[in-house]
């Protein structure tokens, strides 16, 4: 993990990368099969389940000959983690404390919580065989197994060496945490810059200068390609925008491999070996002003390049007004020509609703696969995060380092480099990205970029980088929230009574203006007789015009509203086939008393259509005072 120079190495007859997750067992019918393809019930799917000890455990991982398990990801970590490893126990875990770093000496970037999303990279190694099994019944859950040529000797993990390598895992954890370095490095080198034949490249820096006032910095730098030629090949053509993952706004983050710092000053670190020289330039696209980038340095690894070393690529794909339905794939890369290996992705989604768009698996196709040798559980599974989260974090390996908001609204960035966890191929490799939004019939951006490595004459299999026209942000308004004046929030009453069933706190984003403030008091499973009684606060002593504001869908029922033990209007329907909005409600006029008036609510039944859960979703209350 510290020394990177494999990296580019043809891989070894025999040696793969395979997933074990939770993905919904009913895609295993195949791409034919569109609905089963992209089921979404991804949650406590298992390989087996045994029995030891008397006790239930679930394998999440079953893996027969060497390899190392190089990382598990969970989005809700829970119970105990079982590893065996060679057909003996090595280790039991707690799940969660080992996936947030809170295991001693494994703490980050090797095991971390991010954005809900736990994570271990800590590289496992067995012999002979891995099961990897847990209490739980109900994991999201990943494990991703490097297997390796079947003469290559490996020496099995056990939990002891967390203790007796400490300093090597500091060391690790220390050289991942900071960009890396070449022994050599030439500076200020303009918009282009020749390689000698046999040099490694091990780092580039480019520089970019402070745009004028007013100036749409992240559209600017869409006008800007980082170009890579190695010997005739040109393996790099992408956007400077995406190529180093900073997002629609060209974000500071810090990351291993992928990096920007405060400065604007942008650098990837992922070796290039140019056997037969080559060259790396800033090609303009598009009339831009008073504006350049350039490579500000470069440094050189203190090892050559061999002959056969697989070459550096970088291969974008942008695909804009993309619909959401039908659910269909956004492929990253259709590599062929190999052999080769697959080393990261970068994604930019542009967003124009708040509800959550990366349901989407990832699925690897390697060397001719008929089904997919990994098949993920979501986007921001694949991305080391988990629960639509729209926190920002940032890790050696991966990050999300813009999600503009509110939820997931506007602009969204996130990458991983796959190290340990790279995948290599033989032949071809393809990697689709399922485009899977809660909401139908939207239009959608996405832009991707792949990190990969081949030998000469590799191919994406993608299309040409679009002309600068084609690659405009197009940035989205500010999005609209229903916001009602003078209104009674409901989800900010204290509740005083209820007498069945369970309240709680309801965001509604995923309904634009369904709710005022994008929120609601639900009351759910609640029995007809029911009660629940909030507290309203009254300023001024006098009559008032009472109004509420009701949410309706399939399953809520019919209530009486009453104020200060007073019935107010007729019972309320707030069945409907679909959701929706009752809007004020105007339910009588009533004498309240200055300070705090008992408003309720009682379930009195359901319309024979709805589902029987007699659920409630109250808005907001209006109390409009008469003269």
């Amino acid at each position: 993990m510290q020394d990177d120079s494999w990296l580019h190495r043809p891989p070894l007859s025999g040696e793969r990368a395979v997933q074990s997750s939770s993905f919904d067992r009913r895609s295993l019918d195949g791409a034919s099969q569109h609905d089963t393809w992209y089921a979404n019930d991804d949650r406590g799917n298992y390989v087996r389940v045994h029995e030891r000890d008397g006790n239930q455990e679930h394998v999440l991982c079953e893996a027969v000959g060497g390899g190392v398990i190089t990382r598990i990801w969970s989005a809700n970590p829970s119970g105990t983690l079982f590893v065996d490893l060679d057909g003996e126990r090595v280790w039991s875990v707690d799940f969660a404390q080992l996936c947030s770093g809170k295991v001693a000496g494994l703490g980050e970037p090797f095991c971390g919580m991010r954005a809900r999303g736990g994570n271990c990279y800590l590289p496992m190694p067995f012999a002979k065989s891995a099961v990897i099994s847990a209490s739980a019944s109900d994991l999201y859950y990943h494990v991703d197994v490097l297997q390796l040529p079947a003469a290559t000797e490996v020496a099995t993990f056990a939990p002891a060496q967390i203790d007796a390598q400490r300093a090597q895992l500091a060391a690790t954890a220390a050289a991942l945490a900071r960009p890396s370095v070449g022994v050599s490095s030439a500076d200020g080198l303009g918009a282009s810059h020749v390689i000698e034949p046999g040099r490694v490249v091990s780092w580039i820096a480019v520089s970019v200068p402070e745009p004028k006032p007013l100036a749409d910095l992240g559209q600017l730098l869409r006008h800007f390609v980082l170009v890579v030629r190695c010997g005739r090949e040109e393996t790099v053509q992408v956007p400077l925008l995406d190529f180093f993952a900073g997002g629609a706004d060209w974000r500071a983050h810090e990351g291993h491999y992928l990096h920007i710092a405060a400065d604007r000053t942008a650098r990837c670190s992922l070796p290039m070996p140019m056997p037969d020289g080559g060259s790396i330039r800033i090609v303009q696209r598009g009339d831009v002003e008073g504006f350049q980038p350039t490579i500000s340095g470069l440094g050189y690894a203190a090892y050559g390049a061999k002959a056969d070393d697989l070459l550096f690529h970088a291969s974008f794909q942008s695909r804009r007004g993309i619909s959401t339905r039908p659910f269909h794939d956004h492929v990253v890369l259709d590599a062929r020509g190999g052999p080769g290996r697959f080393v990261g992705c970068s994604l930019l989604v542009k967003n124009p609703h708040r509800a959550w768009w990366g349901e989407g698996d990832e699925k690897f196709y390697v060397d001719g696969e008929a089904f997919p040798s990994t098949f993920g559980t979501g986007t921001e599974d694949y991305f080391g995060y988990a629960w639509c989260d729209a926190s920002v974090f940032q890790s050696a390996l991966h990050g999300q380092v813009q999600c503009d908001g509110p939820i997931n609204y506007g602009f969204t960035s996130v990458h991983r480099v796959h190290l340990l966890d790279m995948v290599p191929f033989q032949s071809t490799f393809r990697f689709d990205l399922e485009v899977w939004h809660w909401v139908p019939d939207l239009q959608m951006d996405y832009a991707s970029v792949a990190y990969w490595y081949a030998g000469k004459g590799a191919d994406s299999g993608l299309p040409p980088v679009p002309g600068s026209e084609q690659l405009a942000l197009d940035r989205l308004a500010v999005p609209k929230v229903l916001h009602v004046e003078k209104a009674i929030e409901a989800e900010r009453l204290r509740v005083v009574t209820c007498s069945g069933g369970t309240t709680k706190v309801q965001e509604t984003w995923f309904v634009e203006e369904l709710c005022s403030d994008d929120c609601q008091l639900w009351w759910m499973d609640a029995k007809e007789g029911d009660v629940l009684t909030l507290t309203v606060p009254v300023a001024v002593a006098g009559r008032y015009r009472v109004k509420a504001a009701f949410v309706r869908a399939q399953d809520y029922g019919i209530v009486q509203c009453a104020m200060g033990g007073t019935e107010l209007g007729q019972p309320l329907d707030l069945y409907a086939a679909t959701i929706g909005r009752t809007g004020p409600v105007e339910l009588g006029v009533i004498a309240l008393a200055a300070g705090d008036a008992m408003f309720s609510l009682r379930l009195v039944g359901a319309n024979a259509a709805a589902v029987p859960r007699h659920m409630v979703g109250l808005d907001y209350l209006l109390l409009e005072a008469l003269e």
